[in-house]
């Protein structure tokens, strides 16, 4: 395992042609929020992975751009980020409420419509002390550039090895690899992990680590990112409000893009939370 100095621009050119896989990850949680709910612990760490298939990822690349130009023309931002999207910050500062939602309910009817499968892992310092347990030593507490005592090294690695397998699962496996891109924060701008033993379903074996305003599919990540974590907020609430339920409703139409995480199907009148509390 060593860090590479990767070339960006060859990369989204082989994505651009469709010669492989885009896979593109953000990370949420909600460190620091006051009235967690009771089913989420305030230190959890959850990486999000969109998968963009061959067929589909020359087209994404090539309608981002316009989608974003539409964007500053309309409210003067040059990137979607959807927390900011929600709290009404930053660029999106004085944007109407009612547009605001729109973006939300563009991006889902991309979603909904493109059938990105969306990929998840979630790690707290509570469940990662039991996972640690169950597997004995047979994970160490290091193996550089990853911690594994730290919810987010670890929820990292193990999403990367989900990944694999949903990878190992496509029809066009070992033909056709996937090249993965990271926002940046858990390493800079520019860095790339290789991983030999990935080498089979990830071109170079290499994960790559950039910024969403020119690596452009990240925008995708940040949107289902923001998504797994505003529905789990709102579902642990004992009382929804109105913006709530219709920020719900908006979601709701990718929740079958989430391959590995439990679905359910429920009423926004009931009273409670959607999710039992964590033990």
């Amino acid at each position: 395992m060593r860090m590479e100095r990767p070339r960006y621009q060859d990369y989204l050119d082989e994505l651009a042609l469709g010669r492989a896989y885009g896979i593109f990850v953000d990370e949420t949680g909600s460190p620091g929020l006051e009235n967690t709910p009771p089913n989420l612990h305030p230190e959890r760490k959850s990486w999000v992975a969109v998968v963009v298939s061959p067929e589909v990822m020359p087209e994404v690349l090539d309608q981002l751009p316009p989608a974003l130009d539409e964007l500053q023309e309309l409210v003067g931002a040059d990137e979607f980020h959807f927390t900011d999207i929600w709290s009404g910050r930053h660029q999106f500062k004085d944007v109407d409420l009612q547009v605001r939602l729109a973006l939300f309910q563009f991006m889902a009817h991309i979603f909904a419509t493109y059938r990105f499968p969306i990929i998840v892992q979630t790690f707290d310092p509570a469940t990662l002390a039991d996972f640690r347990s169950k597997i004995g030593g047979r994970l160490p507490d290091r193996l550089p550039p990853f911690d594994f005592t730290r919810q987010e090294d670890t929820a990292l690695f193990i999403l990367m090895i989900r990944l694999k397998l949903f990878m190992q699962g496509t029809p066009t496996y070992p033909d056709i690899k996937a090249r993965v891109f990271i926002d940046e924060g858990y390493k800079s701008n520019g860095i790339a992990i290789k991983i030999p033993t990935f080498e089979d379903v990830f071109r170079d074996g290499l994960i790559c680590f950039g910024q969403s305003s020119s690596i452009l599919p990240i925008q995708l990540a940040d949107f289902a990112a923001f998504t797994l974590n505003r529905v789990q907020l709102i579902g642990g609430k004992q009382q929804r409000t109105p913006l709530d339920n219709r920020i719900l409703k908006i979601l709701s139409s990718i929740t079958f893009n989430y391959h590995n995480i439990a679905t359910r199907i429920v009423s926004l009148s009931d009273i409670g939370p959607f999710f039992e509390a964590r033990e």
